[in-house]
């Protein structure tokens, strides 16, 4: 088992170091784009009065979640995103690239960014880089790496991502001089996270946690290896086994993260090391799915994804 530094004070129960508890979560902002801009197409935007409503929403629930960290996925707007959060704590952010604006028209936005926020600083901050003996194909969405300086725990290594499958013709389009699509190119990006996981713990241990929306139910999918136990992993040190955070807590039924005509999939996960607890002198996990603003209305002006949070106690 790989030496981690440890936390300077004895464990307790959740109720006693409330104030040492640490929340982690992650939210896919569903076309967060200020108005006047436009999302994808002009047909999609929010008008002022929705955009507040969304505006609303969102602090709300920050403020009432308390988060140290917050890992965001289709933003558009970062600046109104910065602003809103900041007076909650979330002072400190990070990403690895910009949303990307239609060339022809400066209002029409055709890709959004990840977005990691946190109470304490960021540092550190770079994108995942593709070892050229992977033989994958060019990233669609980068997948940002950093570390949070966190005043009890000492530096934590964070990952954001918003995976992607994507259609041959979206590919060949945005690539080209590439010669051969891969077969599935989730699947790619969770052999480059777990690569570069793996890379990083071996040189430079931390208490690592990846966020995001993947895209796939894992357990259906190949990204089963990534979240669940398997026999890729039986070999493995038990720091570097990642696993679904909810194996981790106490709660027995997944809710889903996401509805599509009224049929809930898991899309949205925090994945960490088997052993984060002892990793930071922890005694419990809680997991979360806050929901409650999901609609089934034909414009969801919040998200259609929930909240996913843990909270190590």
């Amino acid at each position: 088992m790989t030496n981690f530094p440890k936390a300077t004070y004895l464990s307790q129960s959740c109720e006693e170091v409330t104030l040492m508890s640490l929340t982690i979560a992650t939210l896919n902002l569903c076309n967060y784009c200020a108005p006047p801009y436009c999302f994808y197409d002009f047909e999609s935007s929010y008008t002022k009065s929705q955009w507040q409503q969304k505006q609303s929403w969102l602090f709300e629930l920050l403020n009432a979640t308390s988060a140290d960290v917050v890992c965001f996925q289709e933003v558009f707007s970062l600046n109104e995103l910065r602003d809103l959060i900041t007076p909650l704590g979330l002072s400190h952010f990070a990403t690895c690239d910009e949303p990307v604006l239609d060339a022809n028209n400066p209002y029409l936005f055709k890709r959004p960014i990840v977005v990691i926020a946190s109470k304490y600083p960021l540092t550190n901050i770079r994108r995942i880089n593709q070892p050229t003996f992977m033989k994958m194909a060019p990233l669609s969405r980068e997948v940002i790496n950093c570390e949070m300086e966190h005043p009890v725990y000492g530096h934590i290594r964070l990952y954001g991502t918003h995976l992607k499958s994507k259609r041959a013709t979206d590919f060949v389009e945005e690539h080209p001089n590439y010669q051969t699509m891969p077969t599935d190119c989730i699947q790619h990006i969770g052999r480059l996270l777990y690569f570069d996981f793996i890379t990083q713990q071996v040189t430079n241990p931390l208490a690592t946690f990846i966020m995001g929306d993947f895209n796939q139910q894992a357990i259906q999918s190949n990204l089963a290896f990534f979240t669940e136990h398997t026999e890729f992993k039986d070999n493995l040190d038990v720091d570097l086994k990642l696993l679904d955070s909810f194996y981790l807590s106490s709660l027995l039924i997944r809710k889903p993260t996401h509805y599509y005509f009224g049929n809930g999939s898991v899309l949205d996960y925090i994945v960490c090391p088997e052993s984060i607890l002892s990793q930071l002198n922890l005694q419990e996990l809680n997991f979360n799915v806050q929901d409650s603003h999901i609609s089934q209305d034909e414009i969801n002006i919040t998200t259609d994804h929930a909240m996913v949070t843990i909270t190590l106690c």
